[in-house]
């Protein structure tokens, strides 16, 4: 997707999904792609890659979203059930996404 793909924003209703491992410091931009205004964005933000990437992203969307931001904690809740018969180690992986630090969602809601 390019910037101008978001124009397509304005005439129905859009809920963008990014999760781009850093790039979406250059793709989501209300300056250079004026059409995710009008769109719900979820969108994780590696700050493990770019410090500071979501209080970025969540300045650019301050005026037009109300932000509220998702942090990262182990939830078990959603693991099926026979993996209740695995070592806390294996349940543990299989919930680790193997990042070097925070990785923040941010769930706009536009205005």
């Amino acid at each position: 997707m390019d910037h101008a793909d978001f124009d397509l924003c304005r005439a129905q209703k859009t809920l963008v999904v990014c999760d781009i491992e850093g790039a979406e410091a250059e793709l989501l931009d209300p300056v250079l792609a004026p059409g995710l205004a009008a769109a719900d964005i979820l969108v994780e933000a590696h700050d493990c890659m770019r410090p500071g990437l979501s209080g970025v992203i969540a300045e650019r969307f301050k005026a037009t979203h109300n932000i509220r931001v998702i942090g990262r904690r182990l939830d078990d809740s959603g693991l099926p059930d026979w993996m209740e018969g695995l070592s806390d180690l294996d349940r543990l992986v299989a919930l680790w996404e193997w990042r070097s630090g925070p990785t923040p969602w941010l769930w706009m809601v536009k205005k």
